[in-house]
């Protein structure tokens, strides 16, 4: 698990550098995406107690519905 969030982290510093380098990074971006922050590890933590309180069979046939749902708005084009 460390692993991976030490690769997640030098991948995510890589990218940032990137888009700053190229002029992608301006104060609107970095204003909303600080305001996203709290959402999103608010939901990484729900998530996290819901998939650890469902069986394995029910998360797979939750993603599964998910990716159908995605395809279908997708080939709807929205």
């Amino acid at each position: 698990m460390g692993t991976e969030a030490a690769a997640a982290l030098t991948l995510h510093l890589a990218k940032t550098a990137g888009y700053a380098g190229a002029g992608l990074l301006d104060r609107q971006v970095l204003l909303l995406g600080a305001a996203r922050t709290p959402a999103t590890l608010a939901g990484a933590w729900v998530g996290r107690r819901i998939v650890g309180r469902i069986s394995d069979r029910t998360f797979v046939a939750l993603v599964e519905a998910g990716l159908v749902a995605a395809a279908l708005l997708f080939l709807a084009g929205r």
